[in-house]
């Protein structure tokens, strides 16, 4: 049996997005920094970012608790490549005010993974 299969994928991508709502509950003045550039390092904008990290901490769980569910896992999913979708477009609608840098690193990051989310959720829903 293959280690590699879309619950497999979801449970994984679930990891990592638990792992960047740690990160920015836990250093907001960094990832908002490489970001959003110095206006992401405000108290104002840490309190945003922290907001923003435990909801993709927690959305990261479910779809951990979720992937070998044929009923849920798929949508939890997709409900994450929502989220990623979100990110990329915002990202790119401010990308005049943005250090190229973090618009180039949120479009690799948010597009990737909310194309491989909603991929991994086609195929649980198929082995469903």
């Amino acid at each position: 049996m293959s280690l590699v299969t879309p619950a497999n994928v979801s449970r994984f991508i679930g990891a990592g997005r638990i792992a960047f709502g740690a990160l920015m509950l836990v250093a907001p003045d960094r990832v908002g920094g490489s970001w959003l550039g110095e206006a992401g390092t405000t108290p104002a904008a840490q309190v945003a970012l922290r907001a923003v990290g435990i909801r993709d901490a927690v959305i990261g769980m479910a779809q951990i608790h979720t992937a070998g569910d044929p009923d849920r896992g798929y949508r939890w999913a997709r409900t994450a490549s929502i989220g990623d979708a979100v990110d990329a477009a915002a990202t790119f609608a401010a990308a005049r005010s943005l250090p190229a840098s973090g618009v180039a690193g949120t479009g690799v990051l948010a597009v990737g993974a909310a194309v491989a989310g909603v991929l991994t959720s086609r195929a649980m829903q198929r082995d469903a």
